[in-house]
Formats: structure tokens, C-alpha cells, sequence
């Protein structure tokens, strides 16, 4: 009887283990993950329980670890997670981050340096378990050492100028500059200008006025001469030799015509004196014996054309002897006398 009893509540028992309704393995978002001893579990009775942890990159911030299966269920997760905040990348020297979506886990942020800072390293930084991944950091830009210039000189401040470095040019004695004096380091590494070259310095010829020159020939160089000398008859004012400088010529002579000394005669005037407040002309001693002269000269004229033409009355009336009169030589001498 006792035997009898013991084998019925084995088969009850067998009975309601059978019956009872188990749970499979959970299946979760992404935000959780089942913990290794769940997971090495072969099934999950009635009432069981699963372990669950918050998925990489994030952290528990509420709630239960575990579900329970109840009635081939598992309960709700009431397990909270957050993503991991790396938060702000510890500072470097020259360096800015440009932050579009956040700092949580998964994000990423952009390396940017100052004016004038090359980036070494990453670019580009993603928040990790671990934080930001790669490394980056700012160098101070570089520019290449320019090259020596023929004839000239060079000044750095260092061997392998940086950013906003200024390096200076000069030339040897008798050369110019031709280009920038001074070029910059720029931002990418780059000068601001290319180099200056030294080119010879050199005067043009001179050249004068109604001169030539008599000394000097061209190439003309620093403290190098030109000598002139004026054509005749003009005189030179200035220097006669003058001097290539670095400006220039010196001021060159300037050839001017030689002034010709003329004789004028001026006339002399009346002179007015005032007597007894009237007015009257003083005369010089002389003047009314020009007066006299100048008389006689016409009488004499005159006496003598009249006389002229009475010879030549008589010259004509003697040709017209032995001949009948017929009046035209009255006529002819009428009209003579009358022109005279």
C-alpha cells in the first residue's frame, strides 16, 4: 500500500512537470544583451529567471537585471540603458573640435586647428567603450628654406621658417632688387611671394642738348662718369661731368645759347619846363639850324627841277626848226608845265 502511494505522487508529479509551459531564450534590442550565464543555460523552466546586461557603448541607468518566464513568457525588461557620454575631448594647444551630433557613443567630431597649425593624427574621432578613439594634435606650419639668390643675401629668423616668419633679401654692392624685399611664411606652408632676383644696376645713356658727350661709355654702372661739352657758341650751365648713382644720373648740364651784346641808340626827347605857369618846349641848341638846312635842301631841289625841264623846252623847239607850226608842240609844252 505504502509502495502504492509513492508511485502515484511520482506520476503527479511527472505529470505537472510535463504539463508546465518553459521559455525560450530572450530575444532583446539593441540596447541590452543577456548575460554570459544565461546564455550558457539549456533551457528556461517556469518561472525561471534571465540575466540581462546593457549592450557596448552603454550604460545601466534604472531598473531590474533580469526577466522572469511566466507562463512560456518573459516578463517585460525593465532594465533602463543609456549610451556612454565620452563628453568633450580633453583640450590640446591650437586645437578646436567641431562637434555636429553629439558625444555619445557612435558620434563622431572633426579635429580643427588654428590659423597657421597643421592637424598630425586623426581627423576625425569617434566616441568608443574605451572614449575617443586615435589621437591628433597641432604643429606650427613650416615653410621651405628659399632657395640663395645670385648676387644677394638672405635673412631668416630660423633655418626652417614657420608660420609668419619674415625673411628678408639684400644685394650685393651695384645690384637692385627686382621683386619683393621681404617674403612671408604663409598659413599652408607657402610664401607670400616668390623670391626677388639681383639684377646689375645700370644708368641709361645720358644725353644732352646742343652738346655731346666726350667722356664715358656705355655699360654704365654705379660711380660709373659721363663728361660733356656744349656745341660753339652756346655755354654750359652745371657740371660738366655727372655720375650714375643709384637713383640715377646726377643732374646732367644744361647747354644754353651765348647772349650777343647789341648796340641801341636811344632818342633823345624834348625836355618840358614850366614858366610862369605856361608851358613851353625847350629845344635843343641845334635843332633850328637842321631846320635851315632841311629848307635850303628843297629850294634846291625844286630850282633845279625847273631848271632841268626848261632845257629840255629849248632841246625840243630846236629840233622843230624849218618846219611849219602845227601846234602840237605849243600843246606838248603846256602839258609839260602843267605836270611840272
Amino acid at each position: 500500500m505504502t509502495t502504492m502511494k509513492v508511485w502515484l505522487l511520482l506520476l503527479l508529479q511527472f505529470a505537472f512537470v510535463s504539463t508546465a509551459k518553459g521559455c525560450l531564450l530572450p530575444s532583446l534590442n539593441a540596447s541590452y544583451v543577456l548575460s554570459l550565464e544565461t546564455i550558457l543555460k539549456n533551457s528556461f523552466p517556469e518561472n525561471s529567471q534571465a540575466l540581462l546586461e546593457c549592450a557596448k557603448g552603454h550604460e545601466k541607468e534604472d531598473g531590474p537585471s533580469f526577466i522572469t518566464c511566466l507562463n512560456g513568457d518573459w516578463s517585460e525588461v525593465e532594465l533602463r540603458c543609456k549610451k556612454k557620454d565620452c563628453g568633450q575631448p580633453s583640450p590640446s594647444p591650437h586645437m578646436s573640435y567641431k562637434i555636429k551630433d553629439g558625444t555619445l557613443f557612435g558620434d563622431f567630431i572633426q579635429s580643427i586647428c588654428e590659423t597657421g597649425y597643421d592637424l598630425e593624427g586623426t581627423t576625425y574621432r569617434q566616441c568608443l567603450v574605451s572614449g575617443w578613439s586615435g589621437n591628433a594634435k597641432c604643429i606650427l606650419t613650416t615653410c621651405e628654406p628659399p632657395d640663395q639668390i645670385e648676387h644677394g643675401k638672405i635673412n631668416t629668423p630660423r633655418d626652417e621658417p614657420v608660420f609668419n616668419d619674415v625673411v628678408e633679401f639684400s644685394c650685393d654692392e651695384n645690384y637692385i632688387l627686382v621683386g619683393s624685399s621681404s617674403i612671408t611664411c604663409g598659413e599652408y606652408g607657402e610664401y607670400s611671394s616668390p623670391p626677388p632676383k639681383c639684377k646689375v644696376m645700370e644708368c641709361p645713356v645720358p644725353t644732352i642738348t646742343f652738346g655731346r658727350q666726350t667722356e664715358g661709355n656705355p655699360p654704365y654702372f654705379i660711380k660709373s662718369e659721363a663728361t660733356f661739352e656744349c656745341w660753339p657758341d652756346y655755354i654750359m650751365n652745371g657740371s660738366a661731368t655727372s655720375v650714375c648713382e643709384k637713383s640715377g644720373w646726377t643732374p646732367l648740364p644744361v647747354c644754353v645759347e651765348e647772349a650777343t651784346t647789341t648796340s641801341t641808340t636811344t632818342a633823345s626827347t624834348p625836355s618840358y619846363e614850366r614858366l610862369d605857369e605856361q608851358p613851353s618846349a625847350a629845344l635843343p641848341s641845334n635843332y633850328t639850324n637842321w631846320i635851315g638846312i632841311g629848307i635850303g635842301i628843297g629850294i634846291g631841289t625844286t630850282v633845279g627841277l625847273i631848271a632841268g625841264f626848261g632845257m629840255l623846252l629849248v632841246y625840243l623847239d630846236s629840233k622843230q626848226k624849218g618846219s611849219y607850226n602845227t601846234g602840237e608842240d605849243q600843246r606838248k609844252k603846256e602839258e609839260l608845265l602843267q605836270n611840272v
